[in-house]
């Protein structure tokens, strides 16, 4: 899993960092980022890539996103019937 927080950061570099991972990242891997909003920008870029994600929003001003590879059943099954992922 790599992970990624750019709650401190401004934009447009958390984009611009996320995607150049996405760009990178194996196919059974999980990219986990930390950030202070939702990333909608991200989501369509990410989903254009051939990703899926799911979000958590375990705080105020925290939002957790878990990114993996469509075809990564594993990620798939582990982030779309647990409820309380890692």
């Amino acid at each position: 899993m790599i992970h990624l927080d750019v709650s401190d950061l401004e934009p447009p570099e958390p984009y611009s960092l996320a995607v150049d991972i996405l760009m990178a990242l194996p196919s059974d891997a999980i990219f986990k980022m930390t950030h202070r909003q939702e990333p909608f920008p991200l989501y369509q870029t990410a989903a254009e890539m051939g990703f899926d994600h799911y979000t958590t929003y375990p705080a105020e001003n925290v939002v957790k996103i878990q990114f993996w590879h469509k075809d990564n059943i594993e990620a798939a099954a582990r982030f779309l019937t647990d409820s309380t992922p890692d």
